[in-house]
């Protein structure tokens, strides 16, 4: 077990697979006091704080619809509650469907909205709500996560690559 992280708490979006599940494991190894694994996937959450707890970290999963304001709200008061503090805020949850992929022409309102609803409004709504509790301890970090659409586009791909 390292340190880096010894004594802080972090919510992690998207925590249940792939990158984000990594980054929750990887805090609880460097030694966070807390990890919040935030997902929609409640199997694959309550699995990744499962495993973390084996090996002598403390988290716990917490369904997050990332895009849904209130949902955010209770999130973090769920955090603190718990763990008297926040420290991090990993903005993880993305997604990408086979729809979100069509060009402009072929983008329905939509799948423009629900794509943006969960990749930028979810980024703004972790970031807006984090804040607070981070000043109350002096500080924290807010860590963006995103694809490398975010820098580059495509022919296909609008409301993803946007």
């Amino acid at each position: 077990m390292g340190n880096r992280l010894s004594g802080k708490v972090a919510i992690v979006t998207g925590g249940a697979s792939g990158i984000g599940a990594a980054t929750c494991r990887l805090f609880a190894k460097e030694g966070a006091k807390g990890v919040v694994i935030a997902d929609i996937n409640e199997e694959l959450g309550g699995e990744v704080a499962d495993q973390i707890r084996e090996q002598g970290g403390d988290a716990f999963y917490i369904f997050l619809d990332v895009s849904e304001e209130q949902q955010w709200i209770d999130t973090v008061a769920a955090t603190v509650e718990r763990y008297g503090r926040l420290d991090v805020t990993v903005n993880n949850a993305g997604m990408s469907t086979w729809e979100s992929r069509k060009n402009v022409e072929d983008t329905t309102l939509e799948i423009w909205n629900r794509m943006h609803a969960v990749n930028v409004t979810g980024v703004f709504l972790g970031t807006k709500y984090s804040i607070p509790e981070m000043r109350k301890v002096g500080g924290g970090s807010i860590i963006n996560i995103s694809s490398i659409y975010g820098i580059v586009g495509s022919k296909g791909g609008t409301s993803y690559h946007s």
